[in-house]
């Protein structure tokens, strides 16, 4: 199965709004301010929560902000 998954980090969003530069101390881009969205295959949503939580740490500020399971055309 096919995900199109949006992730921010909300410490940067909140540096940024806030005024501040962000220190990229973590070697989290600045362009989490914003949801990026990235492709994954998983063979479930529930797996891909999973592998989402180890690749975004919610402790480093990661917001997942959608999971879209993409439809064939076919």
């Amino acid at each position: 199965m096919l995900f199109e998954v949006g992730v921010y980090n909300q410490r940067v969003r909140d540096c940024i709004r806030g005024g501040d530069d962000w220190k990229n101390d973590l070697g989290i881009s600045k362009a989490f301010e914003e949801v990026l969205y990235f492709e994954f295959t998983s063979k479930s949503k529930a797996a891909l929560k999973k592998a989402l939580h180890k690749e975004f740490p919610p402790t480093f500020g990661y917001i997942i902000e959608c999971i879209i399971e993409v439809k064939d055309n076919e």
